[in-house]
């Protein structure tokens, strides 16, 4: 089945699977341990998530139905704003979760993320598919403000939540792209040496880089965060290369075990 035919089952299935097989992005952090997705439970085949919203939405939906799927957990609140007068928001809880083995509460926060390792006069910088968003940043905003938010505002959780313990928890899936010509993978603080890695080129290299005869297929959006063994069995659309192209594309290449990410000519400094 083509891509452009997949189903919204389709779809929900590997990005099921894809969370509890891919491997975490980000390391356990001093502010937050690795939450253990191995162990989620599988919906229903005939469960479907909406596709028609940003990827970070999508696979928060994923997960949410899947702890709903898990005997081990209760999911208590999603999307818990924590407001400290009208209008003024300090920061949102993605998850609240009681581990039913320990009685203990849980807060967790999910990113799928994928930066493309640029090296640089300065060192490297690992930008996302917008170069506004890099690795660094994402990593000091989880560290300081959104994995701190239990200890920082407990008065503002809704009552109930206040006098319990709260155990932090962080899920980052996604890929680092290294360049087809970089000598050795980037090493950055915290990324998991285990995680997802592919290879990332400009629009203009592609045609040194690829055979004339090479399968090139598009990975749509809401498949990013799925490793390639577990799209093995789904057909995608054919990718043809346009040199005008203005935002990243996923790609899977014929025979390879890893993805490709294909960046307009001119990433990263002219998408500031």
């Amino acid at each position: 089945m083509k891509s452009g035919c997949l189903s919204s089952e389709d779809v929900s299935q590997v990005l099921f699977q894809s969370l509890i097989e891919a491997p975490a992005l980000v390391e356990d952090l001093p502010e937050g341990a690795v939450f253990a997705s191995e162990f989620l439970g599988m919906p229903p085949r005939e469960a479907a998530i909406n596709l028609q919203q940003k990827l970070g939405y999508l696979y928060e939906d994923a997960l949410a139905m899947m702890l709903e799927a898990t005997p081990q957990y209760d999911l208590l609140e999603r999307g818990i704003q924590l407001r400290k007068e009208a209008g003024h928001t300090l920061g949102e809880l993605d998850f609240l979760v009681r581990d039913l083995a320990s009685a203990r509460l849980i807060h967790l926060e999910l990113a799928v993320k994928f930066y493309l390792a640029v090296e640089t006069e300065s060192g490297f910088l690992l930008s996302g598919p917008d170069a506004r968003d890099n690795y660094f940043r994402k990593l000091e905003k989880m560290r300081s403000h959104q994995l701190m938010l239990v200890q920082k505002y407990r008065e503002l959780l809704p009552e109930r939540f206040r006098e319990q313990e709260i155990v932090v928890k962080q899920l980052v899936h996604g890929c680092i792209f290294d360049h087809v010509n970089a000598s050795r993978p980037v090493e950055a603080e915290f990324l998991n040496p285990n995680g997802r890695r592919g290879k990332w080129l400009h629009a203009y290299e592609c045609a040194g880089h690829f055979g004339k005869d090479s399968l090139l297929e598009v990975i749509p959006k809401s498949l990013w965060p799925v490793p390639l063994d577990i799209l093995a069995g789904l057909e995608l659309e054919k990718w043809e290369l346009d040199e005008n192209m203005n935002r990243c594309e996923m790609i899977r290449a014929h025979g390879c075990d890893f993805p490709y990410f294909i960046a307009p000519n001119g990433y990263p400094e002219k998408f500031f």
